[in-house]
């Protein structure tokens, strides 16, 4: 036979296990953050190409924001080379002035400041194009 304090032992030590349980029970459960979401908060690298073909730059004008990489691939036969606006000083946006891209070639830079980029071919001043950093 049990005697009375073991059994008040026992009894407590059940009741105090029920009472956490019941706690539990209706405790939100802990969030993990998977890989996915820890990436949410992370800027996602943007690509922005800008092609040169027979046709000229395309696409144009391209939106882009302060601090994002422009390249311009050359998908021509022959040399062209890229500078900003006027032609053919090249004055207005210098971080803009890449120079030539050999066929097949692709040259990048980034843009650190807001505003309206106008470039052309210097080759062919007629082919132009704009890139709108905001």
């Amino acid at each position: 036979m049990l005697d009375f304090k073991k059994c008040y032992l026992i009894g407590a030590v059940l009741s105090g296990a029920l009472v956490l349980s019941a706690c539990n029970l209706y405790k939100t459960p802990a969030t993990t953050t998977g890989p996915a979401e820890q990436q949410q908060g992370l800027p996602v690298p943007q690509e922005n190409v800008i092609t040169y073909s027979d046709g000229g730059f395309a696409p144009s004008p391209i939106k882009v924001k302060v601090g994002q990489t422009v390249s311009v691939k050359n998908s021509t036969a022959a040399n062209i080379q890229v500078n900003s606006a006027p032609h053919p000083v090249h004055t207005l946006y210098p971080e803009f002035n890449i120079g030539t891209i050999a066929p097949g070639e692709t040259k990048s830079v980034t843009l650190t400041t807001a505003g309206t980029r106008k470039y052309h071919n210097h080759l062919n001043p007629s082919q132009f194009g704009q890139i709108d950093v905001e």
